[in-house]
């Protein structure tokens, strides 16, 4: 059972850096132009790529969740109902890191960015969720495996013991 824990551990601290590093390479944040009045402007594409990118977080940490699931179900499935406990505070615990982990990447500090920059300048937005909520992907997607797999293995036919 130390050996699962430990793989287990491994495998969501793995999910929730890796889908930080994905979604920091693939989520491409706006600009802001700086005006000659030195105000910051967006234009309607960049508002656009602002939904884009918790799109992108989204859709990361859907099929990271699913993988989740799958290595929850490999390895908590002994310890019965408690394993979906487990795996959703985990998937929770993924995709706070997933978030944070992409925000430390950056870009970050806009405010401080925007305050130095000259007109005519582009200013790309911080990288960072619009909601909260989409964190709660992970513990809904990774429960899916676990339950598929518990639906399978009650309604297979079992061969009786010899």
């Amino acid at each position: 059972m130390r050996r699962a824990i430990t793989i287990y551990t491994a495998g969501v601290l793995v999910a929730g850096l890796g889908a930080g590093l994905l979604w920091h390479l693939l989520a491409s944040p706006p600009n802001y132009t700086i005006g000659d009045d030195m105000g910051a402007i967006i234009t309607e594409r960049g508002l656009s790529q602002t939904f884009a990118m918790d799109i992108w977080y989204v859709l990361i940490g859907g099929v990271f969740a699913l993988l989740l699931g799958i290595l929850s179900w490999a390895t908590l499935r002994r310890i019965g109902w408690l394993a979906v406990l487990i795996a959703t505070a985990a998937a929770l615990l993924a995709a706070w890191l997933s978030w944070q982990f992409g925000h430390l990447l950056g870009p970050r500090d806009f405010a401080a960015r925007v305050g130095h920059a000259m007109p005519g300048d582009r200013v790309p937005m911080d990288l960072d969720l619009h909601s909260a909520a989409l964190i709660l992907i992970w513990p809904l997607m990774v429960n899916v495996p676990i339950l598929l797999a518990a639906l399978w293995n009650a309604v297979r036919p079992h061969r009786p013991i010899d």
